[in-house]
């Protein structure tokens, strides 16, 4: 029933909030949703037995609709229910338009992105990814900023795109198993399926999370659309959708078509390995800080899928640690950049200068999320990418080397950032800066907290992805089988 609770709470929540008006109750409301789930996810993490929800919904073609979860599955719902309340907190005292429809869609992508961490069931998983997807793309279309109908329209005929591969992939799938056909990843890690059909079956699953992570160069639709976005528009997709896909590829990939991961498992880590230094030097070379962060995101999600496909204890476990690291970077990151944008009028670097003058408290915060995100040691982002490049190292030293650039690039272009908006002279568009207010520290703090805490304390954390790694190792087993090292 706890399954059950966490996927309708922000469901009836959403919907109970196209009813109300009043923009300080609808804030409230959902953000009361958000905790509550959080709490029950916590109590989850603490539950000694498992827990599944089962329903048949049509018996004769295998359809059901069963909920449950695994190691992999606590660390994505929650990171999801830690970071929404974050993302509604975002928008507190600011004026926004259609509060209630905006909330209403926030709480209705929350609903659907815990439904595709639950589904036991690849159909379901299917429609959960899909209605996730539609919240998103009316945020974006609503509450975006310039060129948002454009921006919008790319975003869909990607995302609409990987869905085709994705449903043709399941429906393909289907029909294999043997009697009473069924969609339940049981019976799909149960198939075997020929080398020569796991080959060319890879890309047609894989494709669907590569534009989701996104993977170079499925890319190209995300550094507008995070540029484009509004703040909790983009935190969603940064935080929270970007693992969506790497959860995907972890579900359907490694146990349904291992040969296929073990014949194009290099392709992929060159391709990952790719964007990072793509994403890095495109990055320095920014001058919107917004987008800045974007392609920053993207050289980091890159070295995850890298770490992803290297198979090994190190790589997964990093992987998984980082999965929760870089949810909580990103989004404090982007709610600084919001905070920027604000008291500056502009994203425009060579327009700013100086906010340490007048907003000492904001540059101090900044500089240990900045930090954060460079992977400095003691901060969470170290922890994960350390152990990521670890298992690159043990697949190849050059692997190593290139994924290192992550931590070396990202240093570059984050510091510059931070030196050409917090350092030198006051610049004059700035002279009515002030510096950070309660509702900015009540969003800050804990995650700064958090990014501390996990880097100096990440036991508690190793404690339940240990949990993940296990199953995690147990999915690939066939897939190191196979590999021919």
């Amino acid at each position: 029933m706890i399954l059950l609770l966490i996927l309708v709470i922000p469901f009836i929540t959403g919907i109970t909030l196209l009813a109300f008006r009043n923009q300080a109750v609808i804030r409230l409301v959902a953000l009361a949703s958000s905790i509550l789930n959080l709490l029950l996810t916590v109590v989850l993490l603490f539950s000694a037995d498992a827990v599944t929800f089962s329903v048949f919904l049509i018996s004769s073609a295998g359809i059901n609709f069963s909920l449950g979860y695994d190691g992999i599955s606590l660390v994505m719902i929650l990171l999801t229910n830690l970071l929404f309340p974050f993302i509604i907190l975002a928008g507190f005292n600011r004026e926004q338009k259609q509060v209630h429809m905006l909330y209403a869609l926030i709480l209705l992508a929350q609903s659907a992105l815990v439904g595709v961490f639950l589904a036991q069931n690849a159909l379901l998983f299917y429609i959960f990814w899909e209605l996730s997807l539609i919240p998103l793309y009316f945020i974006l279309l609503l509450w975006g900023g310039e060129g948002h109908r454009k921006i919008t329209l790319k975003f869909f005929i990607y995302t609409f795109t990987g869905s085709l591969f994705l449903l043709f992939g399941i429906i393909y799938l289907y029909q294999l198993t043997p009697g009473i056909h069924s969609t339940d990843f049981m019976a799909f890690n149960q198939l075997v399926i020929p080398e020569n059909t796991q080959v060319w079956l890879f890309w047609i699953l894989f494709v669907a999370f590569a534009i989701k992570m996104p993977v170079f160069p499925f890319h190209t639709w995300q550094p507008s659309t995070y540029t484009m976005a509004s703040t909790q528009g983009v935190m969603i997709l940064a935080g929270v959708m970007t693992k969506m896909g790497i959860y995907g590829a972890i579900r359907f990939l490694f146990p349904i078509v291992p040969l296929g991961v073990a014949f194009w498992q290099n392709t992929v880590i060159v391709l990952g390995l790719t964007g990072i230094i793509y994403a890095s030097v495109i990055a320095f070379r920014q001058t919107n800080l917004k987008k800045l962060v974007a392609f920053s995101s993207m050289a980091h999600i890159s070295l995850m899928v890298a770490a992803m496909f290297v198979l090994n204890y190190y790589a997964l476990q990093g992987l998984l640690f980082q999965v929760v690291a870089h949810g909580i970077t990103i989004v404090a990151l982007f709610y600084m950049v919001n905070l920027i944008e604000e008291r500056a009028g502009t994203l425009d670097l060579t327009k700013m200068g100086g906010f340490k003058l007048k907003a000492p408290n904001m540059a101090i915060i900044m500089l240990i999320i900045v930090l954060g995100s460079v992977a400095l040691p003691l901060t969470a982002g170290f922890v994960g990418e350390f152990l990521m490049l670890a298992g690159l190292f043990q697949q190849s030293i050059w692997y190593a080397i290139v994924g290192g650039m992550t931590m070396i690039l990202g240093a570059v272009y984050m510091l510059y950032a931070y030196q050409r908006v917090m350092l030198g002279n006051n610049n004059v568009n700035i002279t009515a800066l002030t510096d950070l207010n309660l509702m900015d520290y009540m969003f800050l703090l804990p995650l700064v907290a958090i990014i501390l805490v996990l880097g100096i304390f990440p036991q508690p954390i190793f404690n339940l992805v240990e949990v993940s790694v296990t199953s995690m190792q147990n999915i690939l087993t066939p897939v190191s089988a196979a590999l021919p090292w």
